[in-house]
């Protein structure tokens, strides 16, 4: 039996989401340093929150650049 994923957004997912329409396109690091500034969240946590988004398919994901 698999288990399905949830493509509705998480809340910390919504905030995510949230910061990446205020400021656009963001790096990890720049969306870590703005969910810092409400709460202390580790730098791997938001990355793996980000990666998460990509695989559900909300957020796209550029790594042509850093």
């Amino acid at each position: 039996m698999s288990i399905k994923k949830s493509l509705k957004p998480t809340e910390s997912e919504l905030k995510i989401l949230q910061l990446l329409w205020e400021f656009g396109p963001s790096t990890v690091r720049f969306i870590n340093d703005k969910l810092n500034e409400i709460r202390e969240v580790g730098y791997t946590t938001t990355l793996k929150l980000m990666q998460i988004m990509h695989e559900k398919g909300l957020a796209d994901r550029n790594t042509d650049a850093r």
